[in-house]
């Protein structure tokens, strides 16, 4: 393909089929928010998760103890699913 203008570089067409494994990932990366939604209305109670706003596998959780010899403490954790996530054997760190 030419470009038009003299020192424009011509574009060369992409194939909008993706790849076998990006459709994996991306059949992955939904199931993730599909999980993210059933959770934040099944969620126990005081226990609260967002995910982060660069990185569809990271989240951010925080625990409130209500009994128990913890009571009134307050727990700050965070998830990280690999890329393999909902894979066979593959679990959050």
């Amino acid at each position: 393909m030419k470009s038009a203008t003299p020192g424009t570089p011509s574009r060369i067409p992409i194939s909008p089929i993706a790849s076998e494994e990006e459709r994996e990932q991306a059949l992955r990366d939904y199931k993730v928010t599909i999980e993210y939604k059933h959770l934040k209305s099944h969620a126990p109670g005081g226990v609260y998760l967002i995910p982060s706003m660069d990185n569809l596998r990271r989240f951010f959780g925080i625990i409130f103890v209500r009994r128990g010899p913890y009571t009134n403490g307050i727990f700050k954790f965070q998830l990280h699913l690999p890329t393999k996530y909902n894979d066979v054997n593959m679990w959050p760190e």
